[in-house]
């Protein structure tokens, strides 16, 4: 049969039809399932207000996530919100309201439920305690508990939406605890195993409460993760956090990322940082006949970017407006200026001696008189641009307020405190990472991890094993923060009670800044087959490397 032009439009049209409502079959819920909607947040760190780079868009701010999350919110059957957590600390905003604002557009936009990151106790339980108080949701610790004190969170939560009983847990890593907490909030805080805990939970509100899904709000490393993916497979959701997210999602049977499964069992999803994206997981669930026992037959996950093109909601950008006018009338006066730009990003001052780094390791070693300062890279947040120094751009760059610590270590405590800052790199930009004052040190980074350390001296001379120097460092690190746990062997201790950012307040107020890097910390690669000459690797390209010493001091334990 020969179609006229009119008849095979029409053909066309009817088969484009079937298969439209082909696909949607594949995607959308029957009549007999139904669909929910897990938007998730992580490592917040602040960032309240959108991020403004030179030359680059704007991106994230929480009054543009208001409006996406606003919009996905009308268009779907059921949805649940929640964060991952570390709301506090990286931002002026953060640093002198300390999670107000956040806290209440978080109310605003109807977040369900948050984890308790590491940083949520960096001002102490009382504070947490009021940023709890503020929150109109739940804040979950689930393997966290103390005899000492009520802590600001709660084990476990359930949220009905949609028809569907949903129980939220929380989890914290073992790689968190102790070595990122506020060290006076460690030592009343019982940490208890994330697994074990996991599936306790697991059988109490999946068997005893009867909740049809059970999600993990986490807050660990990616490996944590996908271990506990495998371990409880009663979880049928992880939203992971702490670190660096990925797009699509993850199973325990097939661990690289896809954006859409069927039938995927307990999975995965984790987006990125500071709010740049909105994660999205939609997910298609049955319940089986008679048993009423709740299945994910399809998900799909894909992270929304937070851009500047996304309109802001009206009632989030009226609230963090206030508060930006507040922060600039009360810290926007300059206080000093620098001569010079001074180095604090993450790739450099994590990897790298950093004139920024030194810059402070001097104020810290002179301030007290000490022979050496060790300052942890992971408590300088932001660089100086040479120019006008505010207020503003000290908090940004020394946003905690942990004290300052004097006391005496023996030069074989000073080498593994040395080992210890190296120890993760060239790999990841570790917080431990020393920037020094009163000491150089050069690294073998083709060594194992905790055999690294080649050289030090202090003032000028070979370290000795056995005799005692003086340091100063941060209450952090003197309490065992970031692996330092030799620090908590050190004798002579005094509590100085001042934080570092004061001192460079007083820096900034007496002269105009200055620093350079001048070779304190260097790196050395062992010869190859074919080149005996020792080169510094691409993590310390600024300096070049020390002359061979003929006879090479020998360290402690090598």
């Amino acid at each position: 049969m020969i179609l006229t032009g009119r008849q095979r439009l029409v053909l066309v049209i009817a088969l484009a039809a079937i298969a439209w409502l082909a696909g949607l079959s594949h995607s959308e819920a029957t009549p007999a399932q139904q669909t929910l909607t897990i938007l998730h947040t992580s490592e917040h760190h602040g960032q309240a207000l959108p991020i403004e780079r030179r030359g680059e868009p704007r991106v994230a701010g929480m009054a543009g996530r208001a409006t996406l999350i606003n919009s996905i919110k009308k268009e779907s059957e059921a949805v649940l919100l929640v964060d991952s957590g570390d709301l506090l600390i990286g931002t002026p905003l953060s640093s002198f309201f300390r999670g107000e604002p956040d806290i209440k557009a978080m109310n605003l936009m109807g977040y369900q439920a948050m984890a308790a990151g590491n940083h949520e106790f960096d001002f102490g339980l009382d504070h947490a305690r009021r940023l709890k108080q503020l929150a109109q949701f739940p804040m979950l610790c689930s393997n966290l508990t103390s005899q000492l004190a009520d802590l600001p969170c709660q084990p476990s939560t359930i949220i009905s939406t949609g028809g569907l009983s949903i129980g939220l847990i929380s989890l914290l890593g073992h790689k968190n605890f102790p070595d990122t907490f506020n060290r006076q909030v460690a030592k009343i805080v019982e940490f208890h195993d994330p697994i074990e805990t996991a599936r306790s939970l697991a059988q109490k509100l999946k068997t005893s409460q009867g909740v049809d899904l059970l999600v993990a709000i986490t807050h660990q490393e990616t490996d944590e993760d996908l271990l506990l993916l495998a371990q409880v497979p009663e979880i049928d959701v992880i939203v992971g956090g702490h670190t660096e997210g990925f797009d699509g999602l993850r199973t325990a049977a097939a661990p690289a990322p896809i954006e859409e499964l069927a039938n995927p069992g307990p999975l995965f999803v984790k987006t990125h940082r500071l709010g740049r994206t909105l994660g999205r997981l939609d997910l298609v669930i049955s319940k089986q006949a008679g048993t009423g026992r709740a299945q994910v037959v399809r998900a799909r996950a894909r992270n929304l970017p937070v851009t500047e093109s996304i309109p802001p909601d009206p009632a989030v950008h009226a609230l963090l407006e206030d508060y930006a006018k507040q922060l600039e009338s009360r810290t926007g006066e300059v206080i000093g200026r620098s001569l010079v730009a001074l180095e604090g990003e993450n790739n450099r001052i994590r990897t790298s001696e950093t004139n920024l780094g030194n810059l402070l390791a001097d104020l810290l070693r002179a301030e007290f008189g000490t022979e050496v300062a060790l300052v942890n890279s992971g408590q300088i947040r932001d660089s100086i641009p040479a120019g006008p120094v505010d207020v503003r751009r000290l908090l940004r760059v020394l946003p905690f307020d942990s004290s300052t610590v004097t006391f005496s270590l023996t030069g074989e405590q000073m080498v593994l405190a040395l080992e210890n800052s190296a120890s993760r790199l060239p790999g990841a930009m570790a917080g431990r990472f020393l920037q020094v004052s009163g000491l150089s040190v050069r690294y073998d980074l083709s060594a194992p991890a905790g055999s690294r350390v080649r050289e030090v001296s202090v003032s000028g001379r070979p370290l000795e094993a056995q005799r005692r120097y003086s340091v100063a460092t941060d209450a952090f690190l003197a309490d065992g923060g970031d692996g330092y746990t030799m620090f908590t062997a050190a004798h002579d201790r005094v509590e100085r009670q001042v934080p570092l950012r004061d001192l460079l307040l007083a820096a900034l107020q007496t002269k105009p800044l200055k620093a350079s890097v001048d070779g304190r910390i260097q790196f050395i690669e062992r010869a190859g087959p074919s080149d005996s000459r020792a080169e510094p690797r691409a993590e310390s390209h600024e300096q070049q490397p020390l002359a061979p010493t003929p006879h090479p001091v020998p360290m402690p334990g090598h």
